[in-house]
């Protein structure tokens, strides 16, 4: 019992930030060691922690003034020390309420994080020092995956293997990613009927960009959005084959 209520005072709040952050796209999915991932919610304890105790504080003083709970009065202490913590971490009232208050403050300072401090600040400030030591940036993203097939974009591929020409490549457009906790990367691709690779040629669609997959011996291979709607238009007589981009959600 002493080590679940030590994992939930003491790692819990690192945890719990750790996964908001990566789950909001800032950090790729790594495997990491029982000590590097025991060291990283250590790190990430202590903001989540004490913001949640100096919350919790602040509702016994408001309680002590204005009584408005009686489980916050008989069970709710201020907390100033990690002794004090652990007396009041056998209180299962406040043990409930340090987690919610982890919980809730661990997304706060995790889209705070994310979305105002990690590219605006942080990112800007290592690729300061990267360009000066003459290193190419870091991108906004954590992994090329991120970088080509997260976005909210329409995208009208091709996939196929590097190493064996003669095999069929499949086109179509993107519908569905991989979410950033999967370990595997695949997509979801809806057949565009017709889009094949004499259409292609015939229409002399440009391709914007390739993706190469090394270990697995695979590509994919992006065509221009604007071009593959044109023709697809032209060819069946109808508008708006795919929906434009700013409509259309790719789902992860």
């Amino acid at each position: 019992m002493d080590s679940l209520i030590g994992t939930i005072i003491f790692l819990l709040p690192g945890l719990l930030l750790y996964f908001w952050v990566q789950y909001f796209g800032i950090n790729p999915v790594v495997k990491h060691s029982p000590a590097e991932f025991t060291a990283i919610t250590v790190l990430l304890w202590f903001p989540v922690s004490a913001s949640a105790i100096y919350a919790l504080n602040w509702l016994v003083r408001i309680n002590s003034r204005h009584p408005f709970s009686k489980i916050v009065t008989s069970n709710f202490t201020e907390i100033w020390t990690l002794t004090n913590l652990k007396n009041a971490s056998d209180n299962i009232s406040y043990l409930i309420a340090f987690i919610i208050a982890s919980t809730i403050i661990s997304f706060i300072i995790g889209l705070v994080w994310s979305k105002w401090i990690h590219y605006h600040i942080f990112i800007w400030m290592v690729n300061r020092i990267r360009i000066s030591r003459d290193l190419a940036p870091l991108s906004k993203n954590t992994s090329v995956w991120d970088e080509i097939f997260l976005n909210n974009n329409v995208q009208v591929v091709e996939v196929g293997r590097i190493d064996k020409k003669d095999g069929l490549p499949i086109y179509g457009c993107i519908k569905n990613t991989s979410r950033p906790f999967e370990p595997e990367r695949h997509l979801y691709i809806e057949e565009l009927r017709d889009f094949d690779k004499d259409f292609i040629e015939k229409n002399d669609i440009e391709v914007e960009g390739h993706l190469y997959d090394i270990k697995s011996g695979s590509y994919v291979k992006i065509f221009n959005y604007e071009m593959t709607i044109k023709a697809l238009n032209k060819h069946w007589g109808i508008e708006e084959v795919l929906s434009p981009r700013v409509k259309k959600k790719k789902k992860s």
